[in-house]
């Protein structure tokens, strides 16, 4: 070599004693982690983008295969197939959800032991023990429940259950109407994330809080425009002037003309349709809320905002299975 070569560096002289060039274990289990999970959200999508277009998913993930894709995804890692992931996972702000007795579900399939001690009306006491021997138990009572904030109380002023600003009930009804399962859901949910946070992966809400403490923001009526033709296309432009402002009153009440409302279900329907649903065993309410609304196509919050054509043909469907023919029949 002569005094203008400069001689070539090896490994060893730009990396430390003991380093290497070559990928780490650490590393290349990284990189096979992220390539297993792509691959998975590839398929997890195929799979949603079919599930997502039948009546068979609840309506939040109807038309949403993205939605749909996380979901599957999410229930895959907790246990679920892609069927159960998309009827039993749910979001609570952001964040999944999923039914109390899901998740004594998936901790009896680990070998858990789950029971109840005591149920009433007022108080339901739910035990559970790991494997491992670690037990918890949790008891919830209507006294401790209206103190969360989750029982509707009266207002004394008015004499009625009390109501946000946007006149909806505070608290859920359910604890009014079926105490006991609503007390057993925070119980047994609860004994759930003690006993196993690492099988529930940290979920922190049940189904249950979610219809207790709907978003309502999400929900202050996205409802369909209220002006038509040229005096929708100005208020969605931001032009309406005091000109189109002023005879709003008048308009309002133009749509109601137009377009005449469907008759809403009456105490009769509704009682038929109660007695049609319990006799196809769909009792449970968070379960009827889903069927409903798959049938109505529409996120719904309660059977009452039916309209009298929706009953009847759920009701024709439920026991024989037929759809509605164009415009059904009322008695």
């Amino acid at each position: 070599m002569t005094t203008n070569d400069i001689a070539p560096l090896d490994e060893a002289d730009i990396v430390p004693s003991g380093g290497s060039f070559v990928a780490t274990t650490e590393s290349s289990k990284a990189i096979d982690t992220l390539m297993s999970h792509a691959k998975a959200m590839d398929i997890a999508y195929k799979l949603a983008e079919g599930m997502c277009k039948t009546a068979l998913v609840p309506s939040i993930y109807r038309g949403k295969p993205a939605d749909g894709t996380a979901a599957i995804l999410y229930g895959a890692e907790l246990g679920l197939n892609p069927i159960q992931s998309l009827q039993q996972i749910f979001v609570v702000h952001g964040t999944p959800a999923i039914y109390a007795r899901t998740m004594v579900a998936l901790l009896k399939v680990k070998g858990y032991h789950i029971w109840t001690e005591e149920s009433t009306d007022e108080s339901v006491t739910v035990c559970g023990q790991a494997p491992s021997g670690i037990s918890e138990s949790s008891t919830w009572d209507i006294e401790r429940a209206t103190k969360a904030g989750y029982v509707p109380t009266v207002d004394e002023k008015t004499g009625k259950f009390k109501t946000n600003e946007n006149g909806k009930l505070i608290g859920n009804e359910k604890y009014l109407k079926d105490p006991q399962a609503m007390l057993y859901a925070k119980a047994a949910s609860e004994v759930c994330r003690k006993l196993a946070p690492d099988v529930l992966l940290g979920i922190a809400h049940t189904r249950e809080d979610l219809e207790l403490d709907p978003p309502e923001e999400a929900t202050v009526q996205r409802s369909a425009p209220k002006q038509r033709g040229v005096a929708g296309a100005r208020a969605a432009l931001g032009i309406a002037s005091k000109q189109v402002a002023e005879p709003e009153p008048a308009q309002a009440s133009e749509p109601a003309t137009a377009e005449k409302a469907p008759p809403a279900a009456t105490a009769a329907d509704l009682k038929r349709l109660d007695a049609a649903l319990t006799e196809a065993g769909i009792t449970d309410i968070g379960e009827r809320r889903t069927f409903l609304s798959a049938r109505a196509g529409r996120e719904l919050k309660a059977a009452r905002e039916l309209t009298r054509d929706e009953v009847a043909s759920i009701i024709r469907f439920v026991k024989s299975g037929e759809e509605q023919v164009s415009g059904g029949e009322q008695s």
